[in-house]
């Protein structure tokens, strides 16, 4: 599917997630809810898990796609949940700063000039490495899922989705890494 689909149905998927809840707390549409729960959490899991089996030739789909979701979670906060906004603040802020490092990355020449203002202490790098603001922003989204899986009574559905979500970091770092590699081998 094209990057703006993905990113379409992300939107729709969230909105249907939102929807679904509501409609479970409401006496009567408890099965409209049940309905519309499930069928955004298998559109969202669909999506993540496409963009996972191309996130080695189009990162910057993966990345527009988390993005995305995280901006459309933040949309259904309330004012009663000023931790959950701050924490999708943050996120979204550091994928926007990961599609910086991405573009930058691409430019064998500008990364090579980059790379040199990062410290070699381990604790600055990825595998060798920097760990630029891509990697920082897919190391915080794991622990915030991670953090998210430890959360009683998740449905197995919605489990699925945060996995997913966890594995397409994982491999978002890969994916960089070898154009790391290329960059500053060029």
């Amino acid at each position: 599917m094209a990057k703006i689909g993905l990113v379409v149905s992300i939107t729709k998927s969230v909105y249907s997630i939102d929807l679904g809840r509501k409609n479970l707390a409401i006496e009567g549409t408890e099965g409209k809810g049940r309905v519309m729960l499930s069928t955004g959490l298998l559109t969202a899991l669909a999506v993540f898990k496409e963009v996972w089996t191309n996130a080695t030739n189009d990162l910057e789909t993966l990345i527009l796609v988390e993005l995305a979701y995280l901006i459309e979670e933040r949309q259904y906060c309330t004012s009663a949940e000023p931790e959950v906004l701050a924490s999708l603040n943050r996120a979204i802020e550091s994928f926007n700063n990961a599609l910086r490092a991405l573009k930058t990355v691409q430019d064998a020449a500008a990364y090579k000039n980059a790379e040199t203002t990062y410290p070699t202490l381990p604790q600055y790098r990825y595998h060798g490495m920097p760990k630029d603001a891509l990697h920082i922003a897919c190391i915080a989204n794991r622990i915030r899922i991670n953090n998210t899986l430890r959360t009683p009574g998740i449905n197995a559905t919605e489990r699925q989705v945060y996995e997913q979500r966890s594995k397409n970091m994982t491999a978002a770092q890969v994916a960089y890494l070898g154009m790391q590699e290329a960059a500053l081998a060029a």
